[in-house]
C-alpha cells in the first residue's frame, strides 16, 4: 500500500504539492526574467456559464502571461455544443480547451490531450478532487498507464425539493421529507390533495412515474439504477446488461429501479401521485413551475434547480397567478433506499456535471492545462461558487460550503456521488425516455427494458470501452 494510503495526514502535503506542481507553463519567450506569450492564443468553449462568470478568472490568468489572448466562447444550447466541437475536431480543429459532461470520458479519451505528468499525477488528483471525479476523469490510456483527462470546477448532484408549508400543514410531526422511498411514498399518500378536476390533483405529493412532463426523468432513472445496484455493464463493457438478472436467480435490479420510478404514475398504487396532466410536456419549466405555483410538493433537482424555481415564481407572479412563498423552498438529501441513519448500506446520489478538458488538437497543450489548474484553485472556485452556486469538486472546500443555508446539501451528499459512462447522451436519453413510457401502467416494462439494452448494444464499441486500472490491484502488485 502507498504511502499516501497509509498516511491520513499527508493529504494536506499532497494537495498542496498538487497545487505547486499543477503550476507549469508553457514557456514562448523569455524577457528580463518574465515570461512572455506573444502571439499564443488559446480558444475556450463553454456550455452554459457566461462570460461575467468566466472572463474575470480568464483575465486574471492572462494578467501573469504577458502577451496571451485567450477566447471564451459560451453556448446555451447542449444539442449545438456538442454538434460544433465534434465536427470542427473532426476537422483537426475546435477549440483547445472544452468542457465534456463527465459520463463521457470513457469513450471519447481519444479526443483529449491528457494531463502531463509534469503538471499533476493520478495519485495527487485522488487526494484533491472527490472520488467520483477520480473515478470519472482518471482512465487508463491504451497503453494501460494512467492519465488525467480532465478537471472539473464543480460536480453536481440530484437532492430532494420539497416545499416546506405542504410538510407544515400536512405532516407537521415530521416537518420535512423522510430519508427511504418507502418513507417517501408515505409522506406522498398524505401530501396528495385530490379533487375532481381533470388531472385528479389539486396538490401532487412528487414529481416522479412520466418521462413526458419531468424534466430530468431520465437522470431520476439513473440515480435508482445505482441505488440498486444495477450492473450497467459486464466487466469490460463490451455490453450492456442492465436488463438482465443478478445477484441471484430471480434478482433484477434494474427492473426493481424501474418499477420504483415509475409506482408514482400508477394510479392502482397507493402512492399514485403524478399522471400526464398534473404538468404540461408542452411547458418548459414542466414540474419546475408545477412546484413554483405550488402545485406539487416535492420534486427532484441539481443545485441549479433552485434559481430555475425563484425564475418560475417570477413568471407566475408576473402573471398575477399565485406562487409558493420563497422562503418555503427547501433541499434535502436525496431519498435512500435504506434508512442511512441505522443502515450499514452506502449512500448513494447521481451525478452530473462538466469537467474541463484539452483537446487533441491544441498546438498549446502544457499552457491549456496550466490554465485549467489555475481555474480549479481555490481562490477561483470560491468566485466561481459565488457567481453560479454549483457546489465544489475539491474535498478541501467541502466543509466550508455545507454551511451554506441553501446549497450546502449539494456539499454534503458530495461524498456518496456515483456516476457511469454513457457513449451517446442522446441515445440513452431516448431509449430510457421509451422505457419510462412504456411502464406507466402497461405491463410491458421488462420487455421495454431489454429493448433498450438491445437498442444501446448497438452503440457501444465492439472492442469495449476503456476502463480504469484498479488502485488495490495497483498497491498489491507493489507491494509484492
Amino acid at each position: 500500500m502507498s504511502n499516501f494510503k497509509r498516511f491520513p495526514f499527508l493529504i494536506f502535503i499532497c494537495i498542496l504539492t498538487f497545487s505547486l506542481v499543477f503550476s507549469g507553463c508553457f514557456r514562448k519567450e523569455q524577457d528580463e526574467g518574465i515570461t512572455r506569450y506573444n502571439g499564443v492564443e488559446l480558444t475556450y468553449y463553454k456550455v452554459f456559464d457566461g462570460s461575467d462568470v468566466m472572463e474575470p478568472l480568464i483575465n486574471k490568468f492572462e494578467a501573469t502571461h504577458p502577451g496571451l489572448v485567450i477566447h471564451y466562447k459560451k453556448f446555451d444550447d447542449f444539442e449545438e455544443y456538442q454538434r460544433v466541437i465534434l465536427n470542427e475536431m473532426a476537422e483537426g480543429e475546435g477549440p483547445d480547451i472544452f468542457s465534456m459532461q463527465n459520463t463521457w470520458f470513457m469513450s471519447n479519451y481519444k479526443k483529449i490531450t491528457p494531463m502531463p505528468s509534469d503538471i499533476g499525477t493520478p495519485d495527487l488528483f485522488e487526494g484533491l478532487f472527490v472520488d467520483v471525479a477520480y473515478k470519472d476523469l482518471v482512465r487508463t490510456d491504451d497503453e494501460g498507464h494512467e492519465q488525467i483527462y480532465g478537471v472539473p470546477m464543480t460536480v453536481d448532484t440530484l437532492a430532494l425539493y420539497y416545499n416546506k408549508d405542504h410538510f407544515e400543514d400536512r405532516l407537521p410531526s415530521k416537518g420535512k421529507p423522510s430519508d427511504t422511498w418507502e418513507g417517501i411514498k408515505e409522506d406522498v399518500f398524505v401530501l396528495n390533495k385530490t379533487d375532481e378536476s381533470f388531472d385528479r390533483f389539486e396538490v401532487s405529493g412528487i414529481a416522479m412515474g412520466r418521462a413526458d412532463n419531468i424534466s430530468r426523468a431520465v437522470d431520476i432513472l439513473y440515480l435508482l439504477f445505482l441505488q440498486h445496484d444495477t450492473q450497467i455493464y459486464d466487466d469490460l463493457m463490451t455490453e450492456a446488461v442492465f436488463a438482465a438478472r443478478q445477484n441471484g436467480l430471480f434478482s433484477y435490479p434494474g427492473m426493481e429501479a424501474l418499477d420504483l420510478y415509475s409506482g408514482f404514475a400508477d394510479e392502482d398504487n397507493k402512492h399514485f401521485s403524478w399522471n400526464e396532466y398534473t404538468a404540461d410536456d408542452d411547458s418548459e419549466g414542466q414540474e419546475i413551475e408545477a412546484f413554483a405555483r405550488g402545485d406539487v410538493s416535492m420534486i427532484i433537482g441539481y443545485s441549479y434547480t433552485y434559481d430555475l424555481i425563484e425564475n418560475y415564481i417570477r413568471l407566475v407572479e408576473s402573471k398575477k397567478q399565485t406562487a409558493i412563498d420563497k422562503d418555503a423552498i427547501r433541499i434535502a438529501s436525496i431519498p435512500q433506499l435504506y434508512d442511512p441513519d441505522v443502515s450499514n448500506e452506502k449512500r448513494v446520489t447521481y451525478a452530473s456535471y462538466f469537467a474541463e478538458t484539452v483537446s487533441r488538437n491544441t498546438e498549446n497543450p502544457e499552457l491549456a492545462w496550466d490554465l485549467l489548474v489555475f481555474l480549479t484553485q481555490g481562490e477561483q472556485l470560491d468566485s466561481y461558487f459565488n457567481e453560479t452556486h454549483k457546489p465544489t469538486s475539491r474535498r478541501d472546500m467541502i466543509e466550508d460550503q455545507k454551511d451554506d443555508p441553501i446549497y450546502g446539501v449539494f456539499a454534503e451528499q458530495i461524498g456518496f456521488a456515483e456516476s457511469f459512462p454513457i457513449v451517446d447522451y442522446y441515445t440513452y436519453k431516448d431509449a430510457f425516455e421509451r422505457v419510462i413510457d412504456a411502464s406507466s401502467g402497461s405491463g410491458i416494462a421488462q420487455g421495454a427494458l431489454i429493448d433498450a439494452q438491445d437498442h444501446i448494444n448497438e452503440f457501444l464499441p465492439k472492442d469495449g470501452i476503456i476502463v480504469p486500472v484498479a488502485k488495490e490491484t495497483e498497491e498489491e502488485e507493489s507491494e509484492e
